[in-house]
């Protein structure tokens, strides 16, 4: 009877309230849409680099085109904290724009009219070193018959230093 006694005790275990698990130390969420078309990203080949002199580079990178450049954009002066960082501000001093490559396209925010676009920060694990947020912006492609591209999307990512 002492044997079974353990066995028994097993369906409780099962009971047990269940401990939330931590989000794994390389969680890599990261979307892409391109004139609301959602575009798979290449979560292996797309980087977040943080400089040595506080400057930030967001690279995400299509999954059809893993060797491609795909979406920069970099914020200089990254404080590493919350906020929302607006590309209005390249006319302060600022380096807050964003590039676009894919095949033949080159577009570039600083070649549209208005040069709209940010990067939400809603969430800095200093400590597991990643990012939690959203991007929106628009690049134009420079020339007659220029187009537009606005490019969006959420990311939980880690940031490299670079």
């Amino acid at each position: 009877m002492k044997r079974l006694l353990p066995l028994l005790l097993l369906p409780l275990l099962g009971l047990a309230p269940k401990l939330p698990r931590p989000a794994p130390q390389t969680a890599r969420r990261l979307t892409l849409r391109i004139n609301g078309e959602a575009v798979r990203a290449d979560t292996l080949s797309s980087r977040f680099f943080l400089s040595s002199d506080r400057a930030l580079r967001l690279n995400v990178v299509r999954a059809d085109d893993p060797d491609g450049e795909g979406l920069t954009i970099i914020i200089d002066r990254f404080p590493v904290q919350a906020g929302t960082y607006s590309f209005q501000e390249i006319l302060s001093g600022r380096n807050r724009d964003a590039s676009y490559r894919f095949g033949k396209v080159a577009a570039y925010s600083k070649s549209c009219g208005q040069n709209t676009g940010s990067v939400v920060i809603t969430g800095v694990d200093a400590t597991r070193h990643w990012l939690r947020g959203t991007y929106r912006c628009q690049v134009c492609e420079a020339g007659r018959g220029a187009r537009r591209f606005t490019l969006e999307g959420e990311f939980e990512y880690p940031v490299e230093q670079e």
